[in-house]
């Protein structure tokens, strides 16, 4: 069965389009296949691949745009066993016409169940926004991943995207969607605020915190410029260590 995963946080810069390249490769290295939907116009997740969004004919664009448009043909295998549905620039665009028609919510979720293929996680990549590019993410997926970076300030945001995955819930607009996790990213170890930081969510959200903390390096920003994830890049370093140790966490999880 296909479990499909959202990573969404209105906070920008927090590595959201990091954490969906690297998880896809922690899982590709145990054989799942894996399909990577990048719905932010702005390219990230895409460009962890070597894909350019500014040059892209066939992208997410046409899936979320024309009904009847056909998934497949905008697939492009970008690592073993992992298939890209790349972004846009115009996905911007798309957003505002979206917002005014009475399906723009439910696109995705409309288009992933006419276009079922056989993966074993689907990973959606949503912007920094609550928007309806982000809700047609929510929608769409099971479960929920919220990367929230280690300080306070980024803490005190997550309220926003966990009241949205309510109403997304009690409205019936999909009822299913479960928060999977919330994981602190962008730790600095010598930081004293970033592991007070970390402590405080441990003890505010409980046992919705992963185990595992994704660290910050300077190597990281260096990975999408080659066009690779980290796993790729640097398969050795902690970082890439920390996101096969995530990818655990999610593997196992009932």
């Amino acid at each position: 069965m296909t479990r499909t995963l959202v990573i969404a946080n209105q906070k920008g810069g927090i590595g959201k389009s990091t954490s969906a390249a690297n998880l896809a490769r922690a899982f590709s290295e145990k054989d799942h296949r894996v399909l990577l939907i990048d719905l932010d116009p702005q390219g990230g997740l895409s460009a962890s691949f070597g894909v350019n969004s500014f040059e892209v004919r066939r992208s997410m664009y046409s899936l979320l745009q024309y009904p009847k448009s056909s998934l497949a043909r905008i697939l492009r295998p970008v690592a073993p066993y992992i298939a890209l549905a790349p972004s846009s620039n115009d996905l911007s665009n798309l957003e505002i016409m979206l917002s005014g028609q009475a399906d723009g919510v439910t696109r995705l979720r409309d288009a992933l169940v006419r276009n079922q293929m056989p993966f074993d996680f689907i990973i959606i990549d949503t912007p920094p926004t609550l928007g309806v590019l982000t809700v047609n993410g929510l929608i769409a997926a099971q479960e929920l991943i919220v990367p929230v970076q280690s300080n306070y300030l980024a803490m005190r945001g997550v309220r926003s995207i966990l009241d949205t995955v309510d109403r997304i819930k009690t409205t019936g607009m999909n009822p299913q969607l479960n928060i999977l996790g919330i994981v602190a990213t962008m730790f600095r170890s010598e930081s004293e605020h970033a592991k007070e930081a970390v402590d405080e969510m441990r003890t505010v959200f409980g046992d919705k915190m992963f185990n595992t903390v994704l660290m910050y390096d300077d190597i990281v920003p260096e990975a999408p410029v080659a066009g690779q994830s980290m796993l790729d890049y640097a398969p050795e370093h902690r970082v890439s260590q920390a996101y096969r140790q995530l990818a655990e966490e999610i593997m196992n999880h009932d």
